[in-house]
């Protein structure tokens, strides 16, 4: 009865929970979020002609606040409320081309498919159900079988919700399928991918650094340096930039609000002194959240752990003491000493503290926001200038800049303020926008459009180039020309008999095909030549990154055949894995670039 009592309790929320949880499976390693809900609410886009609705939106919008709240104990940023709304808007956007796409191939759930599902492959959130498991939390096949033999009618809602879950998440594992299917690893991919992460070679090398080369009176012409301008354009085009005037309205804490907080520490410190409870204040006041519903606890630490005037404070007490209030970089603390000790690494203290943080008031900051809203409603009635005047405010001014990723010069990271920087025309004036420093209210100043800068203004950027390039060509040639004599001497070695006084012989640190090389770094021409060689074997002149390199490959490791067989399925899921995930990426990419997207966030936000 039990079981039964169980089941019925999971009944109500079966479906809702088993569609959420199929979508985070069949689709979380592809960094896909699908909520499912469906409102008839405002259109935030469409898709294909497909309307997105803005409650849908906003539901997983909260959410993903609520979850990174929980995270960081504190409420989002600006920038990451942005994060946030691109990312929600990215997994619907994902959400619905898949479920087109499994529409348009027409893939569904058979009877017969449903019925092998429940009967003999339960899928996994069944077996999570406490009606199925055993004492120790393990599914118990016999026990769901017998739950599906039972002729109790109370248990047929329970089951009509798992048909109905099994024929909506069935399609999405068909297309999975599909989209996999064409990933494949090779025995020869394994071998591959085992000798890249494992397998070490030491080389000896001589180092001919183009540097040393600047002094050979190498030049570049005017014609030289206007060939490669003409050539390549590309690496000169500047895309459209935008300058701005601002205004910052701050949301600091005033002198008055920080004179509160010191007021509350000494109204706090007095109701201790008077007999309340520490540990309940501490509750009830701090802003300590990691420690705050432990009373303020903080267990005992050593000097050094804490932050200086904490430190001293804390460690020149008794226990029973009530220290502070002490102010630091965090705030004012009142400090409760319980105990200290000694232990091998010198004297702890236990102690427990109420943190006050220096945060601006309720009036300050609806202070500063209606100060913003008014400037920026009298600068659009008349003119940005005439409101300046009138309030007594100083505009900064950024310099050009591009849209990018959001960032806005003298701002920060702010992709609702470049937005609207983007899509305005010169001239525009914008609503308060929300800053770590307070509010801001902008003007768009001037666009400068998409161009490509003058030869002029890249000459000394491209001869620079051109010299590098020459004396990379210059070691290669002296490079060459040792690589010549070392072979018409007979050389077997790079050593200094066969090198000479006027030239270095290093040899690398053992390293894999993946790794780093001392001295070197991750040059994958030195990298790739070193590992084509044979043991012994000198090479020809290898291009890297500081000049050119000769190689004669010292010691390699031979392949292991006990350790590869030890090792090579690990690797072989790993590989499939990543060619998986890459099936998906390139299949969604086709298919994201083929598709109408309208994106109306802009509306909204």
């Amino acid at each position: 009865m039990a079981v039964m009592g169980k089941m019925r309790e999971y009944t109500k929320i079966f479906l809702f929970v088993l569609v959420v949880a199929f979508i985070g499976t069949i689709i979380f390693d592809w960094g896909m979020d699908v909520t499912g809900i469906k409102t008839q609410n405002t259109t935030i886009g469409k898709i294909n002609g497909k309307a997105l609705q803005a409650q849908t939106f906003y539901n997983a919008y909260e959410q993903e606040i609520e979850n990174m709240r929980k995270r960081s104990g504190v409420d989002p940023s600006e920038s990451q409320l942005d994060f946030l709304r691109n990312q929600v808007w990215e997994n619907m956007v994902r959400d619905e081309l898949v479920t087109q796409e499994i529409r348009k191939r027409d893939l569904k759930a058979t009877d017969g498919e449903v019925i092998h599902y429940i009967f003999d492959a339960p899928p996994e959130i069944l077996k999570q159900n406490p009606s199925f498991q055993n004492e120790k939390g393990e599914f118990d096949y016999g026990r769901y079988q017998a739950a599906l033999r039972d002729p109790n009618a109370q248990l047929q809602p329970f089951w009509q919700s798992v048909e109905s879950y099994m024929r909506g998440a069935l399609p999405y594992q068909k297309f999975q399928d599909l989209i996999e299917a064409s990933a494949t690893v090779t025995e020869s991919q394994v071998k591959d991918e085992y000798l890249k992460r494992n397998q070490k070679i030491t080389v000896r090398y001589v180092l001919f650094l183009a540097d040393k080369y600047r002094q050979t009176g190498a030049t570049v012409d005017a014609k030289e340096i206007e060939k490669y301008y003409n050539e390549h354009q590309d690496e000169f085009k500047e895309p459209e930039k935008r300058k701005i005037e601002y205004v910052t309205f701050s949301t600091r804490p005033t002198q008055r609000d920080s004179q509160s907080v010191h007021d509350l520490a000494a109204t706090l410190k007095e109701r201790a002194l008077s007999g309340e409870d520490f540990s309940e204040l501490a509750k009830k006041y701090s802003e300590d959240e990691s420690n705050r519903d432990k009373g303020g606890d903080l267990g005992f630490f050593n000097r050094g752990q804490m932050v200086k005037p904490f430190e001293e404070a804390a460690f020149s007490g008794q226990p029973g003491d009530l220290l502070g209030p002490v102010q630091t970089a965090f705030g004012l603390h009142l400090i409760k000493v319980l105990e200290k000790k000694n232990e091998n690494d010198g004297e702890q203290v236990h102690a427990s503290h109420i943190l006050l943080k220096f945060n601006a008031s309720a009036e300050t900051i609806s202070a500063a926001k209606d100060s913003a809203n008014y400037f920026a409603a009298h600068a659009k009635e008349t003119t940005w200038e005439e409101t300046l005047k009138l309030e007594k405010l100083q505009a900064q001014t950024s310099t050009f800049f591009p849209e990018g990723t959001g960032f806005v010069p003298g701002i920060g990271m702010n992709r609702s303020a470049s937005r609207f920087i983007f899509k305005n025309k010169s001239g525009s004036i914008s609503d308060p926008y929300e800053i770590p420093q307070g509010l801001l209210v902008l003007r768009v100043l001037e666009t400068q459009g998409e161009h490509i800068k003058l030869l002029e203004e890249v000459k000394t950027q491209i001869e620079s180039k051109l010299l590098a390039e020459r004396w990379k060509q210059v070691a290669d040639q002296v490079a060459g020309k040792f690589y010549a004599d070392l072979m018409q001497k007979g050389a077997t070695a790079l050593d200094s008999t066969t090198v000479g006084d006027t030239l270095n012989v290093a040899t690398t640190e053992p390293f894999t095909r993946s790794g780093y090389v001392t001295g070197i770094g991750r040059d994958q021409d030195f990298i790739g030549a070193a590992f084509a060689l044979k043991p012994g074997q000198i090479s020809k002149p290898v291009k890297g990154q500081r000049g050119s390199y000769i190689l004669q490959l010292v010691s390699q490791d031979p392949f292991d055949e006990v350790d590869y067989t030890s090792k090579k399925e690990g690797i072989r899921q790993q590989l499939l894995d990543r060619a998986k995930q890459e099936a998906f990426t390139q299949w969604y990419a086709d298919l994201k670039e083929k598709a109408k997207i309208e994106d109306f966030r802009e509306n909204f936000f």
